[in-house]
């Protein structure tokens, strides 16, 4: 498991400089928000008739945070069969354990959608069997060893123990948070398991996004 952990790490930290990288392929599509040992955290919008060409995406478990309603979305899988997303709601979300995938993606909603794409490099501890897909309006807390899914609405709000990545619903930005949360309407990803990307492991650094984390 650490050693496939391992790999995907090293993968993610190189993925940039491959043809198939989305931020290459797809610019107008994948921005990236940041990325520290913990995470990668990326903002992904679709137009109505939006076509990306193919490209990867690294095995890391993955939670996706939707902050807009969404059409749905045909994907181009090269691995097996393509799928079909339905339509999604503003405040759903979905943990996925990770796969490697490369596909294609095609649109196919009447109306401009974005998401929030959390790429977690931490280490992998009771990741479920299946994807755990929570409504828009579902309160329910999800929580492994790995991490923990909730809504908070604050104001102002507690200081954090564990480093976060807050969501604020009202403005749809994403923030790096290791003390103080922003105030409002919120989804939390705290991060509960050391990342593996550390010193100790022998693995290199990845690259930070040039425009940094959006301050708290």
């Amino acid at each position: 498991m650490l050693a496939s952990m391992r790999f995907a790490l090293l993968s993610l930290c190189t993925f940039r400089l491959f043809a198939q990288d989305p931020y290459r392929t797809a610019p107008g599509n994948y921005k990236l928000e940041f990325e520290n040992d913990w995470v990668r955290v990326s903002r992904v919008s679709y137009r109505p008739g939006d076509k990306l060409a193919v490209h990867d995406h690294p095995a890391l478990p993955t939670v996706y945070v939707y902050v807009t309603d969404g059409g749905p979305v045909l994907f181009g899988h090269q691995e097996f069969e393509p799928m079909r997303r339905p339509a999604v709601k503003a405040g759903q979300i979905r943990f996925n354990r990770g796969n490697k995938e490369t596909h294609t993606t095609e649109y196919l909603g009447d109306t401009p959608s974005e998401y929030i794409r959390i790429e977690l490099k931490t280490q992998r501890i009771d990741l479920p069997r299946r994807d755990i897909r929570i409504a828009a309006d579902d309160a329910t807390t999800f929580e492994n060893g790995q991490l923990r899914i909730e809504r908070q609405e604050c104001s102002p709000c507690t200081a954090v123990s564990l480093p976060t990545v807050v969501i604020t619903m009202a403005d749809r930005r994403v923030h790096w948070v290791t003390e103080q949360p922003p105030s409002g309407r919120q989804i939390r990803i705290t991060l509960k398991s050391k990342p593996l990307l550390s010193r100790g492991l022998g693995l290199p650094g990845c690259v930070r996004s040039t425009r940094g984390p959006r301050a708290a």
